[in-house]
């Protein structure tokens, strides 16, 4: 039992080590724009309207699972 739980323990380690990368990517793009990106900008964009925003918010959230 005890050798499941540290085959699962080092299984998870490495995992979160092949994606800690990704992860520090992530963080730093979002950091960039949320300094570069004024508020005001997003929400002319993404608060008005009903079908328009989702359009808009759908288009720009497709590729970010990709």
């Amino acid at each position: 039992m005890l050798q499941i739980i540290t085959e699962i323990l080092v299984a998870s380690w490495e995992i979160l080590l092949d994606s800690s990368v990704y992860i520090l990517g992530g963080i730093l793009i979002a950091g960039l724009l949320k300094v570069l990106i004024s508020p005001e900008l997003i929400v002319n964009h993404l608060g008005r309207g009903r079908y328009s925003s989702v359009a808009k918010a759908a288009f720009f959230g497709i590729p970010l699972p990709l």
